[in-house]
C-alpha cells in the first residue's frame, strides 16, 4: 500500500513539473502577470519533491515545516499578489488587500499563539488561509463575469487558475478534516486515493487551461 500511495505521489509531483515547464513556455499567452501564479507553482513543485525524496529516504524526518512556511504562507501569498495584480476595479482591489493583510496577520498570530506551529499542522489556520483564498477568487471570478472576459471565457487563464485552486483546495478540506481518524472512518487507501483524484483532477484542468490560453491582444 505504501508503495501505491508513493507512486500516486510521483504521478503529481510529474504533473506539477510540466505544468511549470508549461507556464515557462507559453508565458507570453498567459498574462502580463503570471510570473507570479508561475513562482509559486514552482515553489510548490520544490517542497512536493524535496517532501516526496524525504519520504522515501529519511522516513523519520518531520516534512510538517516545509509545508507550513512554504506552501501555507510562501504559496498561498503569491496565489493572492497574483490575484491582487489581475483586479482591475479599485473597490476589489481594496478588498484584496484586506485579505492579504489578513492572510499575514492570521499566518504569524497562528505562529506566535500556537503552541510547536512550525512542527504540527494546524488546521483552523489553514481553513482561515483557504477560506481568504476562496474570497479572492471570488473577486476574480466575479470580475470575470461582469466583463467582457466571459466571451473569450475558455481561453482566459486566470479563469482556469480559478476553477484549479478551487478544485484542489476545496476538496483537499473535507480529507483534511478526517485525516486524524482516516483509519477509523475509512480505509487508508481510499483516504489517499481521493486525495490523489482530488489533486489529479485540480492540474489536469490547470493544464487543460494552459493549452486552451490565448494572449489577451
Amino acid at each position: 500500500m505504501q508503495w501505491n500511495r508513493e507512486l500516486a505521489a510521483l504521478i503529481i509531483v510529474v504533473l506539477m513539473i510540466t505544468t511549470v515547464l508549461l507556464l515557462v513556455f507559453k508565458r507570453k499567452q498567459l498574462g502580463a502577470t503570471v510570473y507570479y501564479f508561475t513562482i509559486a507553482l514552482s515553489l510548490s513543485t520544490g517542497i512536493e519533491i524535496i517532501g516526496f525524496i524525504l519520504r522515501l529516504y529519511a522516513k523519520n524526518f518531520n516534512t510538517s515545516f516545509l509545508y507550513i512556511v512554504g506552501t501555507n504562507f510562501f504559496v498561498f501569498l503569491l496565489f493572492l499578489i497574483y490575484f491582487q495584480s489581475i483586479l482591475q476595479s479599485k473597490k476589489y482591489r481594496t478588498i484584496n488587500l484586506i485579505i492579504i493583510f489578513s492572510f499575514i496577520l492570521n499566518y504569524f498570530l497562528s505562529a506566535l499563539l500556537i503552541d510547536d506551529f512550525f512542527n504540527n499542522f494546524t488546521f483552523s489556520t489553514y481553513f482561515v488561509e483557504v477560506f481568504l483564498l476562496v474570497t479572492s477568487i471570488y473577486l476574480v471570478l466575479s470580475q470575470i463575469f461582469n466583463s467582457d472576459k466571459i466571451l473569450v471565457l475558455s481561453i482566459y487563464f486566470p479563469f482556469w487558475i480559478c476553477i484549479s485552486l478551487l478544485a484542489i483546495y476545496l476538496g483537499v478540506i473535507p480529507l483534511i478534516v478526517i485525516s486524524k481518524t482516516a483509519s477509523k472512518m475509512m480505509n487508508l487507501t481510499i483516504f489517499y486515493a481521493i486525495l490523489f483524484i482530488v489533486n489529479l483532477i485540480g492540474y489536469c484542468i490547470l493544464l487543460l487551461g494552459i493549452a486552451k490560453a490565448k494572449s489577451e491582444n
